[in-house]
């Protein structure tokens, strides 16, 4: 029986996240023991799989295939730098936090590839320094695009302004010039604000990642705590930000929930 289930058809119940539907590059399905499980690894987009039950944007399926017969371990030494009781506690005590820059809910989009990801040990100080920081940077953008209302305004009474119409084609070249200067100074400020977050994330950093083409990231050795991942996108017209939130009790492997472990407060304040 033993042969017959080392050589036989492989049927594993499995719960599954596909990165294709979600916008990945190369069309993964990733796979995972239960949802928010551990991670098992992932398969080619077109694998065989039967779906038993969808629940909660998880779906649960059957992989049929082959697979080898798992060879011999090596019998493992321990030496007194690896083992004993105080390394086993250590072993114990440290956990692995998997996840995916998924794409922006309803608009769609690819997965964040290559950002880099912090890991970063969560206080009552970087709260109080990131929501004064996210409060003065939204004061300053909504003095931006007041000034740049007016300007927008100025813009369009130009043409109007003279019954020369040499006099006011240049009246609104200049309107249009101050606007279009205007609406770069805001942009530098958004990116000036998404620097400084990410630097106030820094000091508490405890581990950095980059991202794979399909978004995910792992961290290993996570020992227990409060701590928030957050991922600044860096290139694009509208670079995207990503922050979670999470409790790690234990070694047990930890998946991010791209939905129920988002941070209320996004990593860049969502400013756009």
């Amino acid at each position: 029986m033993r042969r017959a289930a080392l050589t036989g058809l492989l049927a594993l119940f499995l719960v599954c996240f596909t990165l294709a539907a979600a916008g990945g590059g190369a069309g993964e399905i990733v796979l995972f023991d239960a949802p928010r499980g551990t991670w098992l690894g992932a398969l080619r987009e077109d694998a065989a799989l039967v779906v038993l039950e969808e629940r909660d944007g998880w779906r649960r399926v059957r992989l049929e295939g082959w697979t080898t017969a798992p060879t011999a371990r090596p019998v493992e030494t321990g030496t007194p730098e690896s083992s004993g009781p105080a390394a086993t506690a250590s072993r114990e005590a440290a956990a692995v936090v998997q996840g995916v820059l998924t794409p922006s809910l309803g608009a769609g989009g690819s997965a964040g590839a290559g950002v880099l990801v912090l890991l970063v040990k969560e206080s009552s100080v970087l709260d109080s320094e990131h929501r004064k920081l996210g409060a003065e940077c939204r004061e300053r953008l909504d003095q931006k695009d007041r000034d740049l209302a007016t300007l927008r305004a100025e813009a369009d009474r130009a043409l109007n302004s003279s019954n020369n119409f040499r006099e006011a084609s240049a009246r609104s070249d200049q309107a249009k010039t101050r606007l279009a200067t205007g609406q770069r100074e805001r942009r530098d400020l958004i990116q000036e604000c998404r620097v400084r977050a990410q630097a106030v994330f820094e000091v508490a950093v405890t581990g950095r990642a980059i991202s794979d083409a399909n978004g995910r990231f792992e961290f290993q050795g996570v020992v227990a705590g409060r701590y928030r991942v957050v991922a600044f996108e860096t290139t694009g017209d509208a670079p995207r930000s990503w922050s979670f939130t999470l409790q790690v009790e234990d070694s047990a492997p930890r998946v991010l929930d791209p939905i129920a472990d988002q941070s209320p407060v996004p990593a860049d304040w969502g400013l756009r």
